[in-house]
């Protein structure tokens, strides 16, 4: 029968147990010197050695020739307990043991002395899920144990056993493995069962691990049960259906860069490829987090683990760290999210818009946003030469200190335009067209056209459309208008390409010829635009000529 590789080469010594020095170092000088506590609490999280380390112990200290704190596994202690042959050893899952009668029973038996061994040893994993009945009973034996009686409890999560279990334990957090401690085991193993990797291989695996030496043999023996020749990175991200690092790398810089359409693009490409979208949040949430530590730390390379520095690097120098804070912000928002939803690719969507839509609140940004916006109601004539032949954003003139003076009051001077000009409702005009298509019309197949674009593969432009409202037909012209705060899904949508897709498709929906206009709202009035202008910037920077 096949045996999973977690559990072949499960550590048989201290010295096998990876990751955790510390803890066998403590544990040897305890056993050599036969200074034993009767309780041990073995904390932390998955797959880091809790049980393997208590399984050696349990040898340890019944073994007829023990070394240097070491198990020698030959003699007849040793041998019976590996072959889970005698009774003096018990491994108990308080997750399926977890009542007051369980421990009651448990007592009856400890109180008793070993049969063939020096030592009871009682294991008691997952000991948080103890009932508090349970745990009452299990005191009583702590407060006054057996000489040859000990406990070794192993949990995930300490901060559910109670304060008085805890303060008559002996405590070993185990830590999280090292990506090159699990790298380097990775490596001894495969080569232990004639098998071969690409070296990236390994990487990504303990790159997926968690720090969790279990979780990373799991991943491995996926990969070596899938065929008998060499794996490959590409065939290693296949059969483990992790993300390819490559096409993580263009949806982040697509992220970065703003790009909305190929942002949707690539998320696209990466879904229909078959990958779990909450894989690639995660993997998401890594690569962010490498950019972050590249951003902010000197000396990173300790706590990176990628041959990719340099693409890290050409990337953070293109974003700012309160950007990056931000989308980490975001995308760990969609991970706790997304686990409720059936449609995780929708939300999913939601939230490339919601990263590519959001801004830092810097002055530069601020003035070029505006002039955007100015530019483009002088485009659509909203604002006349006529009466305003320009406004004038004195950059050279801002100098430093006015520039942190504004960018300070921005928000406050904001809020007092917002409550002079309280936004209304705009009132839909059902002008009729030259045909028989009519503003009516085009509001009740809307949804339908929405659904169109995305059975024509313009998913992105499905939900740029989905931001916006339509807010007027006449003269054969469709008005679609975005609030001031969708600026960038203004941006995003007017775009040569998505104008003349969006035109033709809803020309042959329709069988009419029309024409499309998009609009930012709350900026349809010239004398409100430039005072709003003036009320977000001083008078003092706005020059009218």
């Amino acid at each position: 029968m096949y045996q999973a590789l977690y559990r072949k080469y499960r550590s048989r010594t201290f010295n096998e147990l990876v990751g955790q020095d510390h803890i066998v170092t403590a544990l040897k000088n305890q056993i050599k010197n036969e200074e034993l506590s009767h309780a041990y609490l073995f904390s932390g999280t998955r797959g880091t050695g809790k049980t393997s380390a208590a399984k050696i112990f349990a040898r340890a200290v019944n073994c007829l020739n023990p070394h240097e704190g070491e198990p020698c596994n030959e003699c007849e202690s040793c041998i019976s307990i590996l072959e889970d042959r005698v009774m003096d050893v018990v491994e108990m899952d308080a997750a399926s043991n977890n009542g007051v009668d369980d421990i009651r029973e448990l007592k009856e038996k400890v109180v008793y002395p070993p049969s063939t061994s020096k030592y009871k040893v009682y294991i008691i994993d997952e000991v948080h899920m103890l009932s508090k009945g349970a745990f009452n009973a299990l005191l009583k034996i702590l407060e006054e144990p057996p000489r040859h009686l000990i406990f070794i409890l192993a949990t995930t999560e300490p901060e559910k056993i109670p304060q008085t279990i805890l303060s008559r334990t002996q405590r070993f957090n185990f830590k999280r493995i090292s990506t090159q401690v699990i790298i380097e085991n990775l490596r001894r193993i495969t080569e232990l069962e004639n098998k071969s990797c690409d070296d990236e291989v390994f990487t990504l695996i303990a790159n997926n691990s968690d720090g969790a030496m279990r979780d990373a043999l799991s991943l491995l023996d996926q990969c070596l049960s899938f065929t008998d020749e060499h794996i490959s990175y590409e065939l290693a991200t296949e059969v483990l259906g992790i993300t390819n690092e490559e096409v993580v790398f263009k949806l982040v810089d697509a992220l970065v860069d703003r790009d909305i359409n190929r942002a949707l693009t690539s998320l696209d490409n990466i879904y229909m490829s078959g990958k779990d979208i909450t894989i690639l949040i995660s993997d998401l949430i890594v690569h962010f987090r490498n950019i972050m530590v590249v951003k902010t730390v000197k000396d990173f390379n300790e706590l990176l683990y990628t041959t990719r520095i340099e693409e890290y690097s050409a990337i953070s120098a293109k974003i700012d760290l309160d950007d990056i804070l931000e989308i980490l912000k975001i995308l760990n928002k969609t991970l706790a999210d997304i686990k409720y939803v059936q449609d995780k690719k929708t939300i999913f969507e939601m939230s490339v818009i919601k990263i590519i839509n959001s801004k830092s609140d810097n002055l530069e940004k601020r003035i070029e946003i505006l002039e955007s916006i100015i530019d483009s109601l002088k485009n659509d004539g909203s604002l006349l030469s006529s009466d305003i032949k320009s406004v004038n954003i004195e950059a050279g003139s801002i100098n430093k200190e006015k520039a942190v003076n504004i960018d300070k009051s921005f928000e406050n001077k904001k809020s007092k335009v917002e409550s002079k000009t309280p936004k209304e409702e705009k009132t839909v005009e059902m002008t009729k067209s030259s045909g028989t298509l009519n503003l009516n019309k085009i509001l009740e197949s809307w949804d339908s056209i929405l659904n169109g674009f995305k059975q024509q593969k313009r998913v992105n432009i499905a939900v740029l459309l989905s931001m916006a409202r339509v807010s007027d037909f006449k003269n054969n012209t469709l008005f679609i208008e975005y609030d001031e705060k969708n600026f960038f899904n203004y941006k995003a949508i007017s775009t040569e390409d998505n104008v003349k897709f969006i035109t033709d498709f809803l020309n042959n929906y329709f069988k009419e010829n029309m024409e499309i206009k998009f609009q930012i709202a709350n900026f349809k009035e010239k004398n409100e635009a430039i005072e709003r202008v003036e009320n977000i910037f001083g008078n003092e920077n706005i020059e009218r000529i």
